[in-house]
């Protein structure tokens, strides 16, 4: 059997009482290839395992994937992710205790990587991670985005998995958007890191050092890139390893803080008028506006996503200036409880217009 814990790290500050303990993956591997060979790595022969897909990448790879595992584990049992929800992960963690699984794997999106995270995590087995697109970087946080009754969705605290497996020839076969969200989200993390130094000035957050830099770090090994492009593995190696990293920031903080400010809440304001996309693609978009707000270089950041034809305005996603309008004063409504710049302005009639304007050259 697997082992079960993570590797667990402690600070203590100098002449603090304060611990901080966080958990990392005890492995990430990334690289072409490597998808079988790292999966008998982490795996014994007289482990029992639940592979959970979805039914697109069953299609796509999951007799292969079952077939490799039937060969080398005592035995496999495969479950579909239908909706995401959170019924769908505990009764797969109640199948899974019942059953005395030994590890739990979850190969595909977001929706299938939260419910597998969740399931492991109310088993308490080992979760291996095997993301078939980067497009967003809740690849390695511990966080599981659920939908509950009604059609609400919630976020939930989680272990981060055990080992995450990152094979770029499955990868590159995404498609192109799901990629492009996956820098998109990573690219927000300069906003939000903004909106969470002046939460800390305004006495509603807490900083963690650490964490901050983490997640700066990420998205600068992005940003150094003079001619980056999808095309080139260097790059695209790059940005798997940051999204780990922005997703290691937040399981530091234990919340979203280190990738999650102002443009993020725009995204969501988005989502609540029933005009959402890729979520990735919208924070990007929305941090220009944000980067403006916080009186920052906006225009770097536009001529950066414009490099890779991400959208940086409302109407390049399709949106009038009434969901504009509408967007930013929902936004502050979706996360009440998350200070950013959007607590520190206007959003009355003129202001929003002469935000648009001026972002948007009207």
């Amino acid at each position: 059997m697997i082992r079960p814990f993570r590797c667990i790290y402690t600070f203590k500050k100098r002449g603090v009482s304060d611990i901080n303990t966080f958990a990392v993956p005890d492995g990430v591997k990334i690289g072409s290839g490597i998808l079988y060979p790292k999966l008998k790595e982490f795996l014994k022969p007289t482990d029992k395992v639940m592979l959970i897909v979805d039914k697109t990448v069953d299609a796509l790879y999951g007799s292969e994937v079952y077939d490799n595992l039937s060969s080398y584990c005592k035995d496999i049992k495969r479950e579909f992710v239908h909706a995401g929800s959170l019924r769908e992960a505990l009764l797969m963690a109640y199948y899974i205790v019942n059953r005395d699984f030994d590890a739990v794997i979850a190969m595909g999106g977001g929706k299938v990587l939260d419910v597998g995270k969740y399931a492991s995590t109310m088993s308490k087995r080992p979760f291996i991670s095997i993301p078939t697109s980067m497009s967003h970087d809740g690849v390695a946080s511990p966080m599981a985005v659920l939908k509950c009754d009604h059609g609400e969705v919630r976020t939930l605290m989680a272990e981060i998995p055990s080992y995450i497996i990152m094979d770029m020839d499955i990868i590159r076969k995404a498609p192109r958007q799901m990629i492009l969200a996956g820098l998109g989200d990573l690219i927000s993390n300069i906003t939000a890191l903004r909106d969470w130094e002046i939460a800390v000035v305004a006495g509603k957050a807490k900083m963690d050092d650490f964490a901050h830099i983490i997640s700066g770090t990420a998205v600068r090994a992005i940003l150094q890139y003079t001619q980056p492009s999808l095309e080139d593995t260097a790059f695209l190696t790059q940005l798997a390893e940051s999204i780990v990293l922005s997703g290691l920031a937040m399981n530091i903080t234990g919340d979203t803080r280190p990738s999650s400010g102002a443009e993020h809440l725009i995204s969501h304001g988005i989502d609540a008028l029933g005009k959402g996309t890729f979520h990735g693609l919208q924070a990007a978009m929305a941090s220009v506006l944000v980067e403006y707000l916080h009186g920052g270089d906006y225009e770097f950041i536009r001529s950066f996503l414009r490099r890779f034809e991400i959208p940086t305005s409302f109407e390049e996603l399709g949106l009038t200036y009434e969901d504009y309008v509408q967007a930013m004063r929902l936004a502050p409504t979706t996360r009440k409880n998350r200070y950013t710049i959007l607590n520190e302005i206007s959003l009355d009639d003129d202001h929003l217009r002469q935000i648009y304007d001026a972002v948007y050259g009207g």
